[in-house]
């Protein structure tokens, strides 16, 4: 496994409805509603389940690194369209992945930020699949469409 990850990955549409925030509310009822006594995985469970939690808000955390460094930019642009462009930047950033992407540029964005996060820890060239990608964001580009 030192030149492939273990294997595949393809986004569904979960990403799209729900955001980091809301993955971590399910997760931690499941943490909950283990039961020690009876499951003898429940202790590995529980780990990995902590180790979910961990990576949410660790996308989250990269989310908002982003985020800083697009208003720390923004704040030295001379380009006001430029700077406009940074600070929405900063703005997608701020609620994509922690929630759940409202329109065509915070799902990509969010997809985007799942990916990198993936890649990350694996060897992502060939293990990370967007999915049915133009299914996904068909509802937001056509969303925006309509409301033009």
């Amino acid at each position: 496994m030192e030149q492939r990850a273990p294997g595949h990955t393809v986004l569904d549409g979960k990403i799209y409805k729900k955001g980091m925030l809301d993955f971590k509310k399910e997760i931690q009822a499941h943490l909950d509603s283990l039961d020690y006594l009876n499951d003898a995985e429940a202790t590995d469970k529980s780990e990995q389940l902590k180790a979910m939690t961990i990576s949410c808000d660790a996308v989250i955390v990269f989310a908002n690194r982003h985020a800083d460094l697009a208003e720390e930019k923004a704040k030295t642009e001379k380009d006001e369209t430029r700077k406009k462009e940074l600070l929405k930047v900063a703005e997608v950033c701020r609620h994509v992945p922690a929630n759940a992407p409202r329109n065509l540029h915070e799902a990509i964005q969010m997809y985007w930020f799942v990916h990198l996060g993936t890649i990350r820890e694996l060897n992502g060239w060939d293990a990370m699949n967007p999915g049915h990608f133009d299914q996904h964001l068909t509802p937001f580009y056509e969303k925006e469409v309509k409301e033009d």
